[in-house]
Order: structure tokens, then sequence, then C-alpha cells
């Protein structure tokens, strides 16, 4: 402080400016913040309900879970039928090739 009666009165007012510039900001800041805080916004009030309330995730979670479970078992039935038509298709390729030999040797 001793150094402080030392500066030119104009580097004083220059730094008492500064000074109130600085706190002002902050003070401003702080108002800001207070105004902003999610108490104040519609949102947060949301956000925070399902935070404390899960029942609504529970139940969105073991509804996905039922469908994946749905989804899982028709996409086995859907490879058994693929692989069933597969084998018939097969079966009656063989036979068609038997009956083609058949009526060759027939025409001989």
């Amino acid at each position: 402080m001793e150094q402080l009666d030392k500066l030119p009165p104009l580097a004083i007012v220059v730094f008492g400016v500064t000074l109130a510039i600085i706190f002002g900001v902050r003070y401003m800041g702080l108002l800001s913040g207070r105004s902003s805080s999610p108490e104040r916004s519609p949102t947060s009030a949301q956000v925070a309900a399902v935070i404390v309330d899960p029942t609504a995730l529970n139940k969105a979670t073991a509804a996905l879970e039922a469908q994946t479970f749905e989804m899982i078992n028709t996409r086995k039935s859907q490879e058994r039928i693929a692989e069933d038509l597969g084998d018939r298709i097969k079966d009656h390729g063989e036979q068609i090739s038997k009956l083609m030999l058949e009526m060759a040797r027939q025409k001989r």
C-alpha cells in the first residue's frame, strides 16, 4: 500500500477503474449464473424427474428386451423355414434330374 501513494493520480484512477471493472464483471457473472440456475429452467425439472424416478426407464428397458427376444425368435423361425425351403428345392432338383435321366433312357 505504501507504493500506491507514490503513484501519480492518473495511475491511481486507472488502477481503481480496472479493479472496478474486474469486480463488476465478476458480480455480473454471478448474477447471470443465478438467473440461469437449473431451478429456473423448465427442462431441468423433467431431467431431474427422470434421474430421480427410473421407473419409466426400467419399463422401456423391459419392453426393449422383450422386443429383442421376440425378434431373435422370429429370426430363428425364419432361418428354419428358409432351411426347409432350401431342402425342398434341393429334393425337387434331384427328382427333376432323375426324371430327365428316365426320359432320356426311354427315348433310346
